[in-house]
């Protein structure tokens, strides 16, 4: 029989740019009562972020993309790596980025790729539904989107990334496979 546990509170704990610290109080199956730590999309400074969160908004509010993207005649996937601070590694992973207020997630697909690629979004194929990306430690919501662009790379515009991507084919994408530092939804994605 599963127990279920009971959210008691949520309260801001600090407001960052991109990521806002939360505690949740919460009693668990045997009636303790605990608090529980996690960082959320909502109630960041950025101008995508969404409002605050509350116990009715947590882990319900889809906010952000993640793409695997084919060129046009779907020979080869888009790639990238970028440099994450978090784990202070390169990375390998999808093209991705949040949604801002009023868009779709497709709009928010095509804006996203142009701005870390140069390429523009000339199909979607299928978008799956959202799933979460790390929920042990945050509520972030994301949709995969699989597309076809078109174009020329370049890197990102941001100020805030550091990304390089190319295309590779189904071989060179096999051999990133056992690389520590590719995401594991990308590694997911890829197989």
């Amino acid at each position: 029989k599963v127990k279920t546990m009971k959210a008691k509170s949520i309260r801001l704990i600090h407001q960052g740019q991109f990521l806002s610290y939360y505690e949740i109080d919460y009693t668990d199956d045997c009636g303790h009562d605990k608090t529980y730590e996690m960082v959320s999309r909502a109630g960041g400074k950025h101008k995508g972020s969404a409002p605050m969160l509350t116990l009715d908004t947590v882990g319900n509010e889809l906010n952000a993309i993640v793409m695997f993207v084919f060129n046009e005649d779907q020979s080869k996937v888009l790639i990238c790596k970028e440099f994450r601070m978090g784990t202070n590694h390169w990375v390998i992973n999808n093209p991705a980025g949040l949604i801002d207020p009023g868009e779709t997630a497709e709009v928010a697909a095509k804006r996203e790729l142009f701005e870390e690629t140069g390429l523009n979004l000339v199909e979607v194929i299928d978008t799956l539904n959202p799933s979460f990306t790390c929920s042990g430690i945050t509520d972030e919501l994301t949709t995969l989107i699989i597309c076809k662009a078109t174009g020329e790379i370049r890197g990102s515009d941001s100020v805030y990334e550091d990304i390089h991507s190319e295309w590779m084919d189904k071989e060179q994408v096999k051999g990133l496979l056992n690389d520590k530092n590719i995401v594991m939804a990308s590694r997911t994605q890829a197989m």
